[in-house]
């Protein structure tokens, strides 16, 4: 099977020449060519500048022959190649499940593909979205044709590694209050982010540990931002000096 015209495609690059570059289509288990004039928008002196051999590369296939694919680089805007890359990057993984639940049942990813390879492609369009439904949804996989052996495979293996990720956010508070119920007034303002859901602990005066979680990175992050905020401005206005530091997470 070949690449259709305009399709992308993810490419490694094989060798290069003072003028082109030979690339092999992963998808496709084939080679193509990218000329000098489609590696960038701009003049390209050195093809060396702008490819390396070994690289991945998102192509956009300009023509598809049987003994003769045209690639290009430079039709390929920045967020498709991402968004491609990215997909790649998905279903590589993807397929490395598959092999594990291969493994599971005495077979190898070879024997996966053979016996099983097509009709996951044909029913949900890719390995990722296989295990995706695996985990969402265990009886629309059975009901699909998927032999038991395989299908409960998959879905073992889907459960294994595709629970949801939990994410912690988390911060410090310092407190101090002037007020003669400072103790008080403190203790009122950290019982509203209790009251919300966060959990509060006692770290050295006048610091306070403040974190949430939640399966929102997004959605947990505002909330505790939101808290911390109004705490430091209830303590702020009696009588009181406060601050808030969100501590560095990695999304």
């Amino acid at each position: 099977m070949l690449p259709r015209r305009d399709e992308l495609v993810i490419c490694r690059i094989k060798t290069i020449n003072p003028n082109s570059a030979v690339a092999d289509i992963i998808e496709y288990n084939t080679t193509g060519f990218i000329h000098v004039s489609e590696v960038a928008s701009r003049w390209v002196r050195n093809i060396k500048e702008f490819l390396k051999e070994s690289q991945y590369v998102v192509c956009r296939v300009m023509n598809s022959y049987p003994d003769h694919i045209e690639l290009s680089v430079k039709r390929v805007r920045p967020e498709e190649a991402q968004r491609k890359l990215n997909e790649f990057k998905r279903e590589t993984r993807s397929e490395k499940l598959l092999e594990m639940a291969a493994k599971s049942i005495g077979k190898t990813l070879e024997q996966a593909k053979n016996e099983i390879g097509m009709l996951l492609k044909e029913e949900f369009g890719s390995y990722t979205k296989t295990f995706d439904m695996a985990f969402r949804n265990e009886d629309l996989l059975r009901n699909k044709g998927v032999p038991k052996s395989w299908a409960d495979a998959i879905i073992e293996v889907a459960k294994k590694n595709y629970s949801e990720k939990t994410f912690e956010i988390k911060g410090v508070l310092n407190l101090v209050s002037y007020d003669p119920e400072g103790v008080e007034i403190i203790k009122r303002a950290l019982k509203k982010a209790r009251d919300s859901g966060l959990e509060v602990r006692y770290v050295s005066a006048p610091k306070y540990a403040l974190s949430g979680t939640s399966k929102n990175f997004r959605e947990i992050k505002a909330k505790v931002e939101s808290v911390a905020e109004e705490i430091v401005e209830e303590i702020t206005k009696n009588r009181g000096e406060a601050s808030f530091e969100l501590e560095k997470t990695k999304n």
